[in-house]
């Protein structure tokens, strides 16, 4: 009998161990517990790829905006808005900014009314000229 327990004890640890290493279960950990959070989720959405939410924290942290900001990632889809990480409810959406994500087409061209002030490779802060 009770070699019979030990033997179904041993395989639930075999089991155990298998489904760890093949879902990574102790590279995930140690990477969660390494890494920041800042580092993780540039790591998930991308910096200037992806959905672009290093880039965007950037112009956030950079220019500390009164508004909401909208978002267009270039690849719509392929990849969503990184909008909710940074809506404030208390705030109203701005037209005057925009954040170009995955943005490959000609900036100048597709928005005439607007003037360039960040770029990051294939990303860009606008703000429309005439307001």
């Amino acid at each position: 009998m009770l070699k019979k327990i030990n033997n179904k004890f041993f395989l639930l640890i075999v089991l155990i161990l298998f489904i760890s290493v093949k879902y990574d279960f102790f590279i995930n950990t140690y990477t969660l517990t390494k890494s920041n959070h800042q580092k993780r989720m540039i790591n998930i959405y991308g910096d200037c790829s992806k959905e672009g939410y290093g880039f965007t924290k950037y112009i956030y942290e950079k220019y500390k905006p009164e508004h909401n900001l909208s978002t267009i990632n270039g690849q719509p889809k392929t990849y969503v808005n990184t909008d909710g990480f940074f809506y404030n409810k208390e705030k109203i959406l701005s037209n005057k900014f925009k954040i170009l994500i995955n943005y490959d087409e000609d900036v100048s061209k597709n928005f005439k009314d607007f003037e360039i002030l960040e770029t990051k490779k294939n990303c860009y802060l606008i703000k429309r000229i005439n307001d």
